[in-house]
């Protein structure tokens, strides 16, 4: 309840326009204010309500796959995670932009298709009341094979039942 003598009320053309600031934040989740008016006679009117969400957390966000940092010789990567709010559903997803569906328990999954190098993957989920919580991959597509530079046996020629060393020498 709401003590009334807290309630501004300013004449305005036609009526009054009424405002209440609560001396404490409003916690986050729904809310309902209801109205009521009576005249000088005893006259009520009908009650109205109206139910409004308080929103100051934005979406969890957690990504499964990929790491960071992951490396791959593929060139399509499947992105998947879950997020969730529990004052502003549905949250909605985007990857790298584009906007991908999001399951009722959650859920996600897109497949990006990489480039040759290094690659940035942007996962943003938006609440309802437009709070975002972003999550930054980067992952790295190598399909170029090692390459074997050299390959020498000390001593040769090999002297059978003694030591020797192979090297090899290789790049990527």
């Amino acid at each position: 309840a709401v003590d009334t003598s807290k309630i501004t009320k300013t004449a305005v053309t036609g009526g009054y326009t009424c405002s209440y600031t609560p001396a404490s934040a409003l916690s986050d989740g729904a809310h309902t204010v209801v109205a009521t008016a009576s005249d000088y006679d005893g006259n009520a009117a009908e009650q109205k309500s109206v139910t409004f969400t308080v929103d100051t957390i934005p979406p969890t966000l957690s990504i499964s796959a990929p790491t960071e940092e992951f490396i791959t010789n593929k060139s399509t990567l499947t992105v998947k995670g879950t997020t969730d709010d529990e004052t502003s559903k549905p949250v909605a997803i985007t990857v790298n932009g584009v906007p991908i569906p999001v399951t009722n328990s959650g859920t996600f999954s897109k497949d990006v298709t990489l480039k040759e190098g290094s690659n940035t993957i942007t996962i943003v989920a938006k609440d309802k009341a437009g709070k975002t919580t972003t999550v930054t991959r980067t992952v790295k597509l190598d399909t170029a094979p090692p390459v074997i530079k050299s390959a020498t046996i000390t001593p040769n020629p090999v002297d059978c039942g003694k030591t020797f060393v192979i090297s090899v020498e290789v790049t990527d």
